[in-house]
């Protein structure tokens, strides 16, 4: 696949024991991201958040809940990220949780396998 260029960059923000399926929500993303063909995702786990409720989410003891933040990056073309979307809001919507989803344009400047990964003849 090649990625150069505008493209458009995914972003969920979800919580970690937001469950899909009894599957971390964040992991059953990240599964159907590849299975739709997306150029690549990552989740990153967050240290502090709040979001809608505005319930403070962190690891701190005398915190109200203990559900650590959860960012979801995708960044591929922009007809790929827009199929996408209505997949993430179905999943999000059946995991009965909160969450926030949004999309900036961005430049690709550099999308390549490692060497281990490249196909090199």
């Amino acid at each position: 696949m090649e990625l150069y260029g505008k493209a458009l960059n995914l972003r969920i923000q979800c919580g970690e024991t937001d469950k899909y399926e009894s599957q971390p929500l964040y992991e059953a993303i990240i599964y159907a991201a590849r299975k739709e063909g997306m150029a690549g995702a990552t989740a990153f786990r967050g240290v502090m958040s709040f979001g809608a409720s505005h319930s403070i989410h962190t690891m701190k003891i005398f915190a109200l809940g203990g559900d650590l933040p959860i960012l979801i990056d995708i960044t591929d073309n922009e007809e790929r990220v827009k199929k996408f979307i209505p997949i993430v809001e179905e999943m999000m919507e059946k995991s009965g949780k909160g969450g926030m989803i949004t999309t900036h344009e961005v430049e690709v400047h550099r999308y390549l396998p490692g060497k281990k990964h490249r196909n090199e003849s």
